[in-house]
C-alpha cells in the first residue's frame, strides 16, 4: 500500500488527499447537525427550538465544505466527476434538495413551527439516507468504460447500499446525541446522554457488519483490509475512542462523548480509504486514470489551500461566537 502511494505522481496523490479531507470535514461537521435533525422527531416542540438553536449559526459553513469538494472533484478529477454523477445523480439530487430544504427550514422555524420542524425533520432523514446510499454505491463499484457511465439510472440502489444508508444514518445520530450533550442544558443533555448511550453499541454492530460485507465485495477490499500494518493501527484507535465513549457517557462528561464519536468517524473513513486505495471509482478507475492534468492540478491546489483555511476561519469563529450551552425555551421565548 505504502508502495502504491508513493509511486502516483505527487500531485495526483496531494490533490487525492485533499479531495478526502474535504468529504471527512463535511462528514464530520454537517453529520453532527444532521444527527440532531434525525433526533428531532421524537422530541417536543420546546425542545426542537433548543435542538434547532444550536445548529442555527453553524449549519452553513458546515455545508459549504461539500460544495468545496464537490468542485474540487470536478476540476482535479473530471472523469470521475462524470462517470460519478451520471451513476449517482438520484440520490445526489435527493440529497441536495432535501439539504435546500432543511437549511430553509432551520433560519425560518421561528415563522411556522409545526411546518419547519416537519421539513427539517423530512430533509435530515432523506438527506443522512440519501449519503449513506451514495457510499455504499461508491464502494459497492459504478459501471463504466473508463470515460463513461455504463450502467442504469437505478444501480445504486442495492441491498448494500441500503445498509449503508442505514448504518451511515445511525452513526449521524450519534453524534447528533454527543452533540446536544455538549451544546445542551438540563433535561435535553440528559436526554442526549441516554440516546448515546443506545446508540453506540448498535453503531458498533452495524459497523463491524459493514466491514465484514465491504470485504466479500472485492477480493482487493479483503486484502487491503486484513493488511494489519495498517488496518491494525485503525483498530486499535477504534477500541481507544470507544472505550473512552464509553467512560465519558458514564463518567458525565460533556465535549467529550462529542470527540471521541469523532474519532471513530475518522477511524472509519480512514478504513474505507484503505479498502478502495488506490482506485478512486471502484472496483478499477485508478487515481491516475482519473486525474486532470498536471498543469489544472496544480492550479486547483493552490486554490483549494486558499479556500481551505478561510472556510476553517469561518466555521472555528462561528463555533467561538455561539459557544456555551443553549438553554431551554423559556415562556416568553416560546413561538
Amino acid at each position: 500500500m505504502l508502495e502504491v502511494a508513493l509511486s502516483l505522481p505527487p500531485l495526483t496523490l496531494l490533490c487525492a488527499m485533499a479531495l478526502a479531507c474535504g468529504v471527512l470535514i463535511y462528514v464530520l461537521l454537517d453529520g453532527t447537525d444532521l444527527g440532531v435533525g434525525l433526533l428531532a422527531p421524537f422530541q417536543s416542540t420546546d425542545a426542537r427550538q433548543q435542538m434547532n438553536l444550536t445548529i442555527l449559526p453553524v449549519w452553513d459553513g458546515n455545508e459549504t465544505w461539500l460544495v468545496l469538494t464537490a468542485g474540487a472533484l470536478l476540476a482535479m478529477f473530471p472523469v470521475a466527476f462524470s462517470i460519478l454523477y451520471s451513476a449517482l445523480y438520484l440520490p445526489v439530487y435527493i440529497m441536495l434538495l432535501s439539504l435546500i430544504v432543511r437549511g430553509m427550514a432551520i433560519e425560518f422555524r421561528h415563522q411556522r413551527p409545526a411546518l419547519f420542524d416537519a421539513l427539517f425533520i423530512a430533509g435530515s432523514w432523506i438527506a443522512s439516507l440519501s449519503q449513506g446510499a451514495t457510499m455504499g454505491a461508491w464502494i459497492e463499484g459504478i459501471s463504466h468504460n473508463g470515460q463513461h457511465f455504463t450502467g442504469s439510472a437505478m444501480d445504486w440502489l442495492s441491498p448494500f447500499s441500503l445498509y449503508c444508508a442505514v448504518a451511515l444514518s445511525v452513526g449521524y445520530a450519534l453524534l447528533g446525541a454527543c452533540w446536544l450533550i455538549w451544546r445542551c442544558e438540563g433535561a435535553l443533555a440528559a436526554w442526549g446522554r441516554r440516546q448515546a448511550m443506545r446508540l453506540a453499541p448498535l453503531t458498533v454492530l452495524l459497523l463491524a457488519a459493514l466491514v465484514g460485507w465491504t470485504m466479500q465485495l472485492q477480493e482487493s477490499y479483503r486484502l487491503h483490509l486484513l493488511a494489519w500494518r495498517y488496518s491494525g493501527p485503525l483498530a486499535l484507535i477504534a477500541l481507544l475512542a470507544l472505550a473512552g465513549l464509553g467512560a465519558a457517557l458514564r463518567g458525565k462528561r460533556e465535549f467529550l462523548p462529542l470527540a471521541m464519536t469523532l474519532t471513530l468517524f475518522v477511524v472509519a473513513f480512514g478504513g474505507m480509504l484503505l479498502a478502495v486505495f488506490p482506485y478512486l471509482l471502484p472496483p478499477d478507475l485508478l487515481l491516475t486514470q482519473a486525474a486532470a492534468p498536471p498543469a489544472t492540478q496544480k492550479l486547483m491546489l493552490i486554490a483549494f489551500g486558499a479556500f481551505v483555511p478561510v472556510t476553517l476561519i469561518y466555521n472555528s469563529w462561528g463555533f467561538w461566537i455561539f459557544r456555551g450551552k443553549v438553554h431551554a425555551a423559556r415562556e416568553e421565548e416560546r413561538p
